[in-house]
């Protein structure tokens, strides 16, 4: 009996350890294995149950390297922002239409950059669990390549605004490749690629620059031609050479003329004081000559008034000898009307004994 029993217990536990594994493969997420998508534009990344189930009750969680901070949270039947990566907010939304037939893409507005890279799709509910990834692919063509010249001999190539990282290319007019002496692949704030290459021109032949991007393989390029723009170039830096040539000789011209009006200007101040200093010595010998007063006052102010109406003799004199002298019209003006000034006010303020 006891043996029976035991049996019974067996066979209990194995048929409720099936019944559980039953359980817990009642259902598969899936999904597909990439999804391109072009930069700023709006994208649907799938996932579904298999086999069909409804998802209201589940937890639906979209992430990407992490479990938390996530994509996008439907738990408890509601959206949860509460612990959303800060690139996703707003631009995040759980398509719910077929959410009962197990069917709750994500869809994300605006692509940018930052959002390449794998995503999971985590669904849990309250017996089982499943998940599934799917890689999002975010493409940019960037700019148009620009070919100039850098140096005599030296041609660069250079375009921004590519994802993911592009590669660059230079060809001849035959298709023949030509190898890079440098170059460069940056990334930017906005997570976009930047490239520049530089190779040595060659002297008799049209290169062509070619950038491509890895996923739809779009390229540009351009066409220089050798000769003409090695030539352009050496036109161009022997015009910047004579134009500044020429600046640096006239400037160097101004600075002779001006040291030397300026030392002919200090010769013809210094004949002025010379010539100053003789009248001056003039008009002192002059006053000398002049009888000295008497103690009456009366008779010192009538010799005093003679001097004084003697004055105005005296000065023609000076005047009329600086006013010959050979000066520039506009150094003879001034030199006139300050020395005039100076010789009134020197009669009007001299002690005459």
């Amino acid at each position: 009996m006891a043996s029976i029993m035991n049996n019974i217990m067996i066979a209990s536990f194995i048929l409720w350890a099936l019944y559980t594994e039953c359980l817990s493969v009642r259902f598969k997420v899936s999904s597909i294995p990439s999804v391109s998508v072009a930069l700023g534009s709006d994208v649907v990344l799938p996932c579904t149950l298999t086999p069909e189930k409804n998802g209201e009750e589940m937890e639906i969680r979209w992430f990407k390297k992490i479990y938390q901070p996530y994509a996008h949270l439907y738990m408890n039947g509601k959206d949860d922002y509460t612990a959303q990566m800060p690139q996703f907010a707003n631009r995040t939304e759980l398509l719910k239409e077929n959410i009962t037939r197990g069917i709750f893409p994500l869809k994300i507005h605006k692509v940018t950059a930052q959002d390449s890279g794998e995503y999971h799709c985590y669904v849990e509910s309250s017996h089982h669990h499943s998940m599934a990834a799917v890689q999002l692919q975010v493409t940019a063509v960037g700019t148009v390549p620009v070919i100039s010249s850098i140096t005599d001999g030296a041609v660069s190539c250079e375009s921004r605004d590519w994802h993911p990282k592009p590669s660059l290319s230079w060809t001849d007019n035959e298709g023949n490749k030509i190898n890079s002496s440098m170059m460069k692949v940056l990334r930017d704030e906005n997570n976009l690629y930047y490239i520049i290459s530089i190779i040595q021109q060659p002297s008799a032949s049209n290169i062509t620059c070619t950038v491509s991007n890895s996923i739809n393989h779009s390229n540009d390029s351009r066409q220089i031609r050798g000769l003409e723009h090695s030539q352009t170039s050496r036109n161009t830096h022997s015009r910047v050479y004579v134009i500044g040539a020429g600046i640096i000789l006239i400037f160097f011209g101004c600075i002779c003329f001006l040291l030397r009006s300026l030392g002919d200007l200090q010769r013809k101040y210094g004949d002025i004081w010379d010539k100053h200093g003789a009248l001056q010595r003039k008009y002192k010998a002059l006053l000398a000559t002049q009888p000295k007063p008497a103690c009456c006052p009366i008779r010192q102010r009538r010799e005093g008034a003679r001097v004084q109406e003697n004055a105005p003799g005296i000065l023609k004199y000076i005047l009329t000898h600086l006013w010959n002298i050979k000066w520039n019209p506009t150094h003879r003006s001034f030199l006139f009307s300050s020395l005039t000034c100076w010789l009134i006010q020197g009669m009007l303020t001299a002690p005459f004994i």
